[in-house]
């Protein structure tokens, strides 16, 4: 196959499923030249993949090499160092941020895409450019202007890279176990304590989530009371700040990326947002990183894929392809659909995250531009954040399941081989594995996506996708019926998780299937609108998700809480 980066598939949706003039007259007044700025975000990502063809072919044979410490420092193999270098020097780093400090300030369904990329090409590079990019933006948003003028432009030159230290031994996915402390002493900020399983933990700039001292046992077992803080490991003055790295951890795959266990001896911090409300700053800086793994399983599960087409294609056995299998080429074609259908969501979410923050703009603007009603808008950004809670942790579920899936069907294609300590979708599937894991796993997106469920996001996601369906009744009068009916059979089951919240959690995964199921069989049939020869993919996810659509509705409406009950026997034994 074709080792293009920026393919057709991205192209499709960056050229076809965004209504650019919109979200540019909402931007910033004037008139809006959408060609010129399509013009340039399809240069960035064309150069993007030039760089990412350079990189894998740097990265492929070097994935065994695995981060050191030496002297308290991280070192990263020289694969991994020579990709950054070559993102730097193209300026290719931070590029959401405003280009007042070096970035580009482009939308995120660019940056999904960059992430995307760049996770096929070498997914460890990706976590340190990934986590770099999050940093930033969190310090973008909450940093005073002084922090902003000093950290920002070091973030974009590629100068810095920066991590976010959350977990510690008492405190994984529950942040209210926290105990790194922060104090103030004389208008000065002060940490002390650990943090274990960081990412890109060598970094020199540390967003911190510690829990304030002056109310440290009042607010101790909850996220109240907590400070998002930035911590640099070397102060402006050039001295050696309290930060040291006392672990680098070996890890099944991602050797690249370092994960370290961090200790904070008295060290010098700067606050992010308002004290005792850092929970909800880094909550922004999670939900980006949640998009981001939604990136990087999509490109992992990208690049396995073509890795097994291809050798399907040329692996002969029986006088034939093995592609001409039928059960392998089942196989290669739902690796296709699922690889697709993830992009879907993933890449409309970003697209409504692209014109919920457009909207924000001009509502906190003094612009009153005739077409642009402000009570409509008001309402619309209300609905998009609901939306945007909602389909955030279906994003990072969906994805990341699909990449362990498609991997591990790599491994399947390429028979014995694939099981060698060389195999190419080895490493893949082996990667693919912590994105279910962290930035919380899959059952917690799926309990997160159901919360929202109850808050109403659900009946706002269905109200609209009918609308939106009607508009396509005419083009794809089939099609169109069947996900009707499927959103129908989605709602009939609703009602038997409504009275108890046990058996709601207990089907919280196989409910949100069925969401992404209806949600983006309506996307793929938006493609089709745009791409008449995309109906045949549209309407083959919509066959078959609409089986098992079906199947887990059933399950659900046949069912009680009772079974909670057989497994506690079942594991007593």
């Amino acid at each position: 196959m074709e080792r293009q980066f920026f393919h057709d598939d991205i192209r499709l949706f960056l050229e076809r499923r965004v209504d650019w003039e919109r979200y540019l007259r909402l931007r910033r007044p004037g008139d809006a030249n959408v060609e010129e700025e399509l013009d340039t975000y399809r240069s960035i990502l064309e150069s993007l993949g030039q760089i990412c063809e350079d990189i894998e072919n740097d990265s492929r044979d070097h994935w065994h090499e695995e981060v050191r410490l030496e002297d308290g420092e991280v070192v990263v193999p020289n694969h991994i160092a020579s990709g950054y270098e070559k993102l730097k020097n193209a300026g290719l780093v931070c590029i959401m941020l405003d280009p007042k400090y070096g970035g580009f300030g482009l939308p995120t369904l660019l940056n999904v895409a960059y992430l995307e990329m760049l996770s096929r090409a070498d997914t460890s590079l990706m976590t340190i450019l990934g986590l770099q990019a999050g940093a930033a933006n969190d310090i973008e948003k909450y940093g005073s202007e002084e922090i902003k003028e000093q950290f920002l432009p070091r973030f974009t030159s590629g100068e810095v890279q920066g991590c976010m230290d959350l977990t510690e031994p008492g405190a994984g996915s529950d942040l209210g176990g926290i105990s790194t402390r922060v104090t103030e002493e004389n208008g000065r900020f002060f940490i002390d304590g650990g943090k274990i399983f960081i990412t890109n933990g060598g970094a020199e700039i540390h967003l911190v989530l510690a829990r304030d001292a002056g109310t440290y046992d009042q607010s101790k077992g909850t996220t109240n009371g907590l400070n998002l803080m930035l911590c640099p490991r070397t102060l402006a003055d050039g001295t050696k700040n309290g930060v040291s790295i006392s672990r680098v951890e070996t890890k099944m795959g991602l050797h690249g990326s370092p994960t370290c266990a961090v200790e904070f001896d008295h060290a010098e911090a700067f606050l992010l947002g308002e004290r005792g409300n850092g929970f909800r700053a880094m909550l922004d800086l999670m939900n980006a990183a949640r998009i981001g793994v939604s990136a990087q399983g999509i490109g992992i599960a990208e690049a396995a894929y073509r890795q097994a087409r291809t050798y399907a294609s040329e692996r002969i056995q029986f006088g034939a392809p093995i592609i001409e299998q039928p059960l392998v080429k089942s196989m290669l074609t739902v690796m296709a659909l699922e690889i697709q259908a993830s992009r879907a969501l993933l890449y409309h979410t970003a697209t409504l995250i692209d014109q919920t923050e457009a909207i924000e703009t001009y509502l906190a603007s003094d612009r009153d531009e005739p077409d642009f009603d402000r009570t409509k808008l008001q309402a619309e950004l209300e609905r998009n954040h609901q939306l945007v809670r909602f389909f955030t942790p279906l994003c990072k579920y969906y994805a990341t399941e699909v990449a362990n899936d498609v991997t591990r069907a790599a491994i399947q294609v390429h028979g014995g081989i694939g099981y060698m300590a060389e195999s190419v979708v080895g490493h893949h599937h082996s990667d693919s594995i912590i994105t279910t894991i962290y930035e919380g796993t899959s059952e917690i997106q799926a309990s997160f996506a159901l919360r929202e469920m109850a808050k109403g996001a659900l009946f706002t996601a269905l109200d609209q996708l009918r609308e939106n369906l009607d508009r396509l009744a005419s083009d794809f009068p089939e099609p169109v019926e069947q996900l009707k009916g499927a959103i129908d059979v989605l709602s009939s089951a609703l009602p038997s998780l409504m009275e108890d919240v046990n058996y709601a959690l207990l089907n919280a995964k196989r409910v949100s299937d069925m969401v992404i199921s209806v949600v983006v069989g309506g996307e793929l049939l938006f493609q089709a609108a745009a791409e008449p020869h995309r109906i045949e993919l549209a309407a083959a996810y919509i066959n078959r998700t609409t089986l098992e659509l079906e199947m887990h509705a059933k399950r659900i409406q046949s069912g009680d809480a009772s079974r909670l009950e057989r497994y506690d026997k079942i594991l007593s034994r």
